[in-house]
């Protein structure tokens, strides 16, 4: 304990390890670092903290139903000629399945929605979608975005992280005025 105070007055590293270096070279004493972690712990030196992620991370989100939930990015590649290039993709989110898969020069919103009315177009419109709003991707405001919300009747809203910043769009369907018996409102 009193090396541990010693070497945190100092400014230096007071971890199990490091004390148990210092034990060994300096005075000729070898202890495992499990054993001075649960002496710091024990003196309530230390707070513990797992170094391993919450079971309940790894707990995946999934839509329940196929064409409830898409989700869209896109991604940066470089080509071996050196020239770079934008790789667009629609997921389904139920199922993973990869609706579309396109390149571009650039990814712009236009293309983001008529890649969106065609997949449409071929598999029925979704219940929802999920996309991030970088400052180049169609944003909930956007002209691109509100033209196809005005368009297909869907309404536009946007997370916001604990930071303020937006994190992801999620654009819905608007509820149809009566129930249809398709099994989807």
């Amino acid at each position: 304990m009193v090396l541990r105070k010693e070497l945190a007055g100092q400014g230096l590293d007071a971890g199990p390890h490091t004390i148990c270096w210092h034990l060994e070279h300096q005075h000729k004493t070898t202890v495992s670092a499990a054993t001075v972690s649960r002496y710091l712990a024990r003196a309530g030196l230390v707070v513990p903290a797992p170094a391993k992620r919450p079971k309940s991370s790894y707990i995946r989100f999934a839509a329940e139903l196929p064409n409830e939930c898409w989700q869209a990015d896109f991604t940066h590649w470089q080509l071996a000629g050196g020239r770079g290039t934008e790789i667009l993709s629609w997921i389904d989110d139920h199922s993973r399945y990869a609706l579309s898969v396109t390149a571009h020069a650039r990814v712009t919103g236009p293309i983001v929605l008529d890649t969106f009315r065609a997949l449409c177009g071929r598999h029925g419109p979704p219940a929802s979608t999920l996309t991030d709003t970088t400052a180049r991707s169609a944003r909930p405001g956007s002209p691109a975005v509100a033209a196809g919300a005005a368009a297909t009747g869907w309404s536009t809203s946007c997370a916001a992280s604990a930071y303020g910043k937006r994190t992801a769009s999620r654009t819905t369907r608007r509820p149809r005025a009566r129930w249809s018996g398709s099994g989807r409102p």
